[in-house]
């Protein structure tokens, strides 16, 4: 009897074990799902999409890397930690889609007045087109919209007409303002005491 009762007994702490080691499994299955972020289709060729009781399931590294925050593995702690990594400048000749060399008109609209300024002439064309080459833009971490603008500029360049915001909400991004910008905006600010406007 006494065998019986150690052989139940090893036999429920096998069973038990079973048990625990197989709740650390899970059944998924692969989700041959394509993802794109912004309009851009991700290459998926390294990483797998799980599909586990209809909720899919994507690499972490994958997003994180595509929407900019940093992600580590400390195998110590046994822990993920991600972080806003610092936002990348880019051109503003990038974000407007032009090289600013074929200018031929640029109109400023202030905001507190509503006055406007057509401006034609080539040196203040070529001044404005040098400034906004400068340009480098980090998006804003935080993009809700602001209310009012001191200007914006309407651009004829070539056959495109682009638009500069002195808010720097461009391409329904925003954007942070840096030295270049408020460097930009003293001048259009200064351009109306000095052009009569058409």
């Amino acid at each position: 009897m006494r065998k019986y009762v150690i052989g139940f007994v090893c036999g429920a702490f096998v069973s038990m074990t079973t048990m625990v080691y197989a709740s650390d499994f899970i059944q998924a299955f692969l989700f041959p799902v394509k993802i794109s972020f912004n309009d851009k289709r991700m290459d998926m060729s390294e990483y797998k999409v799980l599909n586990y009781e209809n909720h899919a399931y994507v690499p972490l590294r994958l997003i994180a890397e595509n929407v900019g925050i940093s992600i580590n593995y400390n195998a110590h702690l046994n822990e993920i930690t991600l972080k806003d990594a610092p936002a990348v400048p880019i051109p503003l000749s990038v974000i407007l889609k032009s090289d600013f060399d074929k200018i031929t008109k640029v109109e400023i609209k202030y905001g507190d007045t509503g006055k406007v300024l057509q401006i034609n002439d080539e040196q203040t064309l070529g001044e404005i087109s040098n400034k906004l080459k400068e340009i480098k833009l980090r998006k804003k971490s935080d993009q809700s919209s602001g209310v009012g603008y001191l200007y914006y500029l309407t651009i004829t360049d070539g056959d495109n007409e682009l638009t500069y915001f002195n808010t720097l909400s461009l391409e329904d991004v925003g954007y942070e303002s840096t030295q270049l910008t408020n460097e930009l905006d003293k001048y259009i600010l200064a351009l109306r005491n000095k052009l009569k406007p058409d």
